[in-house]
């Protein structure tokens, strides 16, 4: 489970049923509880003219999704936007951040101190 994703999930769909309904629900019980959880989405699905189906499917995915806390190679965020997760690309993004972090030191421990 994407807990993060899961709890922003969670928050929506609670605005979205109390302006709706104006009932909203128990966010920690929606991430705790599955049958709670299948109610709730089930009242989403029903909402056609809304965003609750969309909001549905993207807890449904964000729920089995795998948890987020296991350890693993986990590629940047840049990284991940330019469709490097190994390889080339990650390599030449790994040694360029090395070289500016160099650079950006070398230039802080240079500069002459305001006294």
């Amino acid at each position: 489970m994407h807990t993060r994703h899961c709890l922003k999930l969670a928050d929506r769909i609670h605005a979205l049923l109390e302006h709706e309904l104006g009932q909203g629900i128990e966010r920690a019980r929606l991430l705790a509880e599955p049958l709670y959880a299948r109610d709730v989405l089930l009242v989403c699905d029903a909402l056609l003219a809304t965003d609750g189906p969309l909001l549905a499917r993207a807890f449904r995915r964000a729920a089995a999704a795998p948890d987020e806390s296991q350890p693993g190679p986990s590629p940047s965020r840049w990284g991940a936007l330019f469709g490097w997760g190994s390889g080339l690309g990650s390599n030449l993004a790994k040694d360029h951040g090395q070289a500016l972090r160099q650079a950006f030191s070398s230039r802080s421990s240079s500069a002459p101190s305001a006294t």
